[in-house]
């Protein structure tokens, strides 16, 4: 099989992957990059559940900053 090909397929399957998480992204923050309702329950489910901060920071792609503002209210 080509090299190019094989790429391409896993580009694809990564891209697939990668799609649950930007809908998540997508319903969390506004156009200007502000949490919705949605991203601050999520912040305050990932808390309940023992995510840390830094992680949901990079599943929000946010600051560790702004999730630890949520974290401590």
């Amino acid at each position: 099989m080509n090299p190019g090909r094989i790429i391409r397929g896993q580009i694809k399957v990564l891209e697939a992957a990668a799609e649950p998480l930007n809908q998540i992204r997508e319903l969390a923050k506004t156009e200007g990059g502000r949490l919705t309702e949605y991203g601050k329950d999520f912040i305050a489910m990932q808390k309940k559940h023992g995510v840390k901060q830094a992680q949901v920071a990079r599943m929000l792609d946010i600051s560790a900053g702004a999730v630890s503002q949520h974290y401590n209210k």
